[in-house]
């Protein structure tokens, strides 16, 4: 008797996308999408990066004696930074738009899923390219990579789902 009565009390939506402001959107699952978001995306640019010329291990061969490329590592580092923060804000917003709307995105979440799956199978084969550095000092920055892009991306996701 109580479902039929909330039925009669709930209005009809006339629009598949209405989003619900008083429905509080779960803050700790928006900011580890945005973090698990940001360091993938922080991963697939680092590589980009890398193809490009834009190398993350000049800095450490600079400690080592060598000099050449430090303003390439030294951009590379505050494209990382940046493409973190950013990638953790906007999937922060769309993630938290998400939880909060009505509508069945089943078929956009698929498509979403199908890009990414297909967009990281891509940068795999750029993975496989040597970084030129010795097995401890690769590890060490890709370490330090995946720790500030998940810094950097909790940040953002933090500025995104502030209130």
């Amino acid at each position: 008797m109580n479902r039929a009565a909330n039925r009669r009390a709930t209005p009809p939506t006339t629009t598949a996308s209405v989003v619900d402001e008083t429905v509080p959107s779960p803050r700790a699952l928006v900011l580890c999408v945005a973090v698990l978001g940001g360091v993938m995306t922080t991963i697939a640019a680092q590589l980009a990066f890398a193809r490009f010329g834009l190398d993350l291990g000049a800095a450490w061969r600079a400690m080592m004696g060598m000099r050449s490329g430090q303003m390439r590592s030294a951009f590379a580092w505050w494209a990382i930074a940046l493409t973190a923060f950013a990638a953790g804000f906007l999937i922060a917003l769309v993630t938290r738009w998400l939880s909060r709307t009505e509508a069945n995105l089943a078929v956009l979440s698929w498509l979403g899923g199908l890009a990414l799956v297909a967009g990281l199978a891509l940068v795999g084969h750029a993975a496989g390219a040597p970084s030129g550095l010795s097995v401890g000092a690769a590890t060490a920055l890709g370490l330090t990579t995946l720790s500030a892009a998940a810094l950097l991306s909790l940040l953002g996701g933090y500025f995104a789902t502030r209130r």
